[in-house]
Parts: C-alpha cells; sequence; structure tokens
C-alpha cells in the first residue's frame, strides 16, 4: 500500500496556534486503520508523534494543540498507518509554521 502525503500552501500556520486541523490524504482507503499517526519534526530536529483520526476513508486528520505549534520555521511531516497484515509511512512533506505578526 503507497501512502501519500498533501498539505495546504494555501494556510498560513503560527506559533502558538491550537485548533488548526491538519488533514493528510493517504491516497487509499485507511477505514480498517488501528494506528493512524502523524510523525513531525520540528525545525529544532525534535521528532514527536501527533496521534491522528480517520477523516472521510483515505485521509488522517489531527486538530493541533497547546504545545505543538512551539517553534518557528519547517515543519517534516510523514503519516504513518497500521492496517492487519500491514503497516507502514507515507511521504514527507513539509509546512512552515511562521512568527508572529509574519
Amino acid at each position: 500500500m503507497a501512502v501519500c502525503t498533501t498539505c495546504s500552501d494555501d494556510h498560513k500556520y503560527y506559533v502558538g496556534d491550537i485548533g488548526t486541523e491538519i488533514i493528510v490524504d493517504t491516497c487509499t482507503d485507511i477505514t480498517q486503520a488501528t494506528v493512524t499517526d502523524l510523525n513531525v519534526e520540528k525545525p529544532d530536529g525534535t521528532d514527536v508523534v501527533w496521534h491522528g483520526s480517520i477523516f472521510e476513508t483515505t485521509k488522517i486528520r489531527y486538530v493541533v494543540q497547546q504545545g505543538d505549534f512551539d517553534q518557528a520555521g519547517e515543519y517534516m511531516l510523514q503519516a504513518y498507518v497500521e492496517i492487519v497484515g500491514w503497516r507502514g509511512r507515507g511521504n514527507v512533506t513539509s509546512f512552515k509554521v511562521n512568527s508572529v505578526f509574519v
């Protein structure tokens, strides 16, 4: 199973934002998935896991929590899915989190 990742280039993210939806399309049916995570590398190299949920049939949805956008810079993001008999990662994508007033 191939997992692809897309992010919207139309939206700007800012340090301190909460409640923002991050939606990643895996391009395949993940309705039977038991794990739908987003592996994230923050600008300082810190790795974190954001535990998403299934959205529609092919997407992972995550709502940004306090502390998630705590650094300005480039965030690397990769979907991780587990389905009975298969587990794997998607393509890496990135998005920018801006300093306030940028």
